[in-house]
């Protein structure tokens, strides 16, 4: 899914929402480049606004849709 983070207060509650998830990784990624998306420092370093493909890696079906609920309000289409 994708997500577009605006500013530095979209980031950090985004990150904040996704350390909330102990059992699972949780990925940022813009073309080659992947950060942990649990990290404020990964995520800013990508420069905002910007659209982020976010992965969750976790066979718990059920905490992947917790997570992509969570994060609704910034989810987008493909072009941002």
């Amino acid at each position: 899914m994708k997500i577009r983070l605006n500013n530095s207060t979209d980031a950090k509650t985004v990150v904040s929402i996704a350390n909330k998830f102990k059992d699972c990784d949780i990925d940022g990624s813009i073309g080659r480049c992947i950060i942990d998306l649990k990290s404020i420092l990964g995520v800013l370093s990508f420069g905002l606004p910007k659209v982020i493909d976010v992965t969750v890696r976790s066979d718990d079906k059920a905490l992947v849709k917790e997570f992509e609920d969570s994060v609704m309000f910034w989810r987008c289409d493909d072009d941002g």
